[in-house]
């Protein structure tokens, strides 16, 4: 039986004009995480709060400002490494962020995307980050009144 690690995580859906950020993954240790899509964010410091977290992270890795934050789920996770069971609890924001340039981190992702949720589907997006957007889409749409994703 594989060790268990947890791990505090915040994480944005980054909106601005109707659209969300994508942050294409870059880690040449894990090919299971390489090139994949995912939100910003990142682990929560001792004595920090989750909100706080996401704020910064989303500045670290995009140059973004955060103008608004609210908090839609905690999501635990499960990934399945070669010599660990890495357990990450995803505290997820929907964050509306200010004007300008995303600037990524040339050491950690290759490239960013504005998309709108209908063409979210067409980018290979790590597991958690599908759960936690497939949650997101689901309660939007509820809130809206709506009956599908294209309606949003």
């Amino acid at each position: 039986m594989k060790p268990v690690q947890e791990m505090q995580i915040s994480v944005a859906i980054c909106e601005r004009n109707g659209k969300i950020l994508l942050i294409q993954r870059k880690d040449l240790k894990n090919k299971q995480w390489d090139k994949r899509w995912e939100f910003p964010g990142g682990k929560i410091e001792p004595f920090e709060k989750p909100e706080d977290t996401v704020i910064r992270e989303v500045f670290e890795e995009t140059g973004l400002s955060v103008l608004h934050t609210t908090f839609f789920l905690l999501h635990q996770h499960d990934w399945d490494l070669e010599e660990k069971i890495l357990r990450v609890h995803l505290h997820c924001f929907h964050c509306y962020v200010g004007q300008g340039d995303v600037i990524l981190e040339p050491e950690k992702a290759y490239s960013s995307v504005w998309t709108t949720f209908a063409e979210v589907v067409h980018y290979e997006i790590l597991s958690a980050n599908k759960d936690i957007l497939n949650y997101f889409i689901t309660c939007n749409a509820i809130e809206h009144g709506s009956n599908s994703v294209n309606e949003l």
